[in-house]
């Protein structure tokens, strides 16, 4: 008893000493439920809307204004309980009144900026831009980017801006024998808020050498008419292999229930078999609290569309539970 005592003791102090340097934050957010992926049949998924993870986020006042920052994030997995490595989130940095700078692996300036036109949220299984590789918040490149020099600024008036750079060192070194095409890339995001309107641009320079490669740029708009919202988005990619496409949506909230629907679209593809493929997104997600809601969510593809997704199966279909803590 005494033994268990002092150990309570020894680790209050502990806790209280880092408590007084820095702010450290264990937080998280699961998805579970049953659902059909494309081509396959119905089984519990996990991250079917969104990703079930982990994270530790931190920051220690620095005086004058000045904050020091860092974030691990990883993938959890709710059918077998396995984690990855900090494969969503590994970085450190600091803010301030100038904004904010940060370094290691991270969500990208597109992201950041862009995943708001998506109106579900950029579900992992239904999207419809995302089935076609025109996703709002990750078609330059992905959605997150290793070895990344992040730059944001702070908001003036409604506006933000964000700037990143990948050295061309730091992505995967080609085989040996092979040529190297690597290039050190930019991405360069801008939003507006103001009301009930976002606006969003961002643009991506070239990520490698050779004829598939080019500046890539997404534009988006969203307005919240109070009983509706509505969404557009445009982008070209920066690999001609994907093309340039667009996606609308209307997302309705009836009190603690919003349903919603999206389609997407690939105007451009240098293959003709691919060029029209089309995507459809239709949710509904009940908010049973601030950090619990239940959802369903269906995405169908077209014969093109499932040529761009690489599958056989026409629709996926899921219902689920998500929880954030």
């Amino acid at each position: 008893m005494k033994k268990s005592l002092i150990a309570l003791t020894v680790l209050g102090g502990v806790a209280t000493i880092a408590s007084a340097q820095s702010n450290v934050t264990l937080y998280g957010r699961a998805d579970g439920g049953l659902g059909k992926a494309f081509g396959g049949k119905a089984q519990m998924t996990s991250s079917y809307k969104e990703t079930s993870m982990l994270g530790l986020r931190g920051r220690e006042d620095l005086g004058g204004g000045r904050v020091a920052i860092f974030n691990f994030e990883q993938e959890v997995d709710l059918k077998t309980g396995a984690g990855g490595s900090w494969n969503r989130a590994a970085y450190v940095g600091m803010g301030g009144g100038f904004g904010e700078f940060s370094m290691g692996r991270r969500t990208t300036p597109q992201s950041d900026t862009m995943g708001v036109f998506d109106l579900n949220g950029t579900a992992n299984a239904t999207s419809a831009l995302k089935n076609l590789g025109l996703r709002a918040d990750g078609s330059l490149g992905g959605n997150r980017a290793n070895s990344q020099f992040m730059y944001t600024s702070p908001t003036m008036s409604g506006f933000q801006a964000r700037a990143s750079v990948v050295l061309k060192e730091n992505k995967t070194a080609p085989a040996a024998g092979a040529a190297d095409t690597r290039k050190t890339s930019y991405q360069l995001a801008a939003s507006y808020k103001s009301g009930p309107l976002n606006l969003g641009i961002v643009v991506a320079s070239k990520m490698a050498e050779g004829s598939a490669d080019r500046t890539g740029f997404a534009l988006g708009a969203r307005y919240d008419f109070g009983s509706f919202i509505v969404s557009g988005l445009y982008t070209q990619d920066e690999s001609r292999t994907t093309g340039k496409g667009f996606g609308l949506g209307v997302a309705v909230p009836l009190g603690a229930l919003t349903v919603g629907a999206q389609v997407a679209r690939v105007t451009s593809n240098p293959s003709a078999t691919r060029e029209g493929a089309t995507a459809i997104e239709l949710f509904a997600n009940y908010k049973l609290s601030k950090r619990t809601l239940l959802y369903a969510g269906y995405g169908g593809l077209n014969k093109e569309g499932k040529a761009i997704n690489g599958t056989t199966g026409s629709n996926t279909f899921g219902v689920g539970m998500v929880h954030r803590f």
